[in-house]
């Protein structure tokens, strides 16, 4: 839900709790790769995956994290996505981009 005014963001901030700005800001990621895991293109069981994971100091920030079905969030793990990645079958130069892009915005 795009905000057009900046007192709606007044509002929201008042208004919200932090689990709803929680699942407003994982909706939005999900819903800008169209509901789909960035790494096989699935649409069943939605999880976020860090890029870079938290375990190799990686944040809790919108460049970080991309939707990624639950099978491939478990396979790939604490891996580097791209070394991960591109050991897969459903690796895609053209959804690589996407997500390089994705990641140093």
């Amino acid at each position: 839900m795009p905000l057009k005014d900046p007192s709606q963001y007044l509002f929201f901030l008042r208004a919200m709790t932090s689990s709803d700005a929680k699942r407003m800001w994982r909706a939005a990621i999900k819903e800008h790769w169209q509901n789909q895991c960035v790494y096989c293109g699935s649409s069943d069981n939605l999880t976020l995956d860090h890029v870079q994971p938290k375990t190799k100091g990686g944040h809790d920030t919108t460049n970080n994290v991309v939707p990624a079905c639950l099978a491939c969030n478990q396979s790939k793990g604490s891996s580097h996505w791209l070394s991960w990645w591109v050991g897969q079958e459903t690796f895609s130069l053209d959804n690589f981009s996407k997500v390089l892009a994705w990641t140093t915005t």
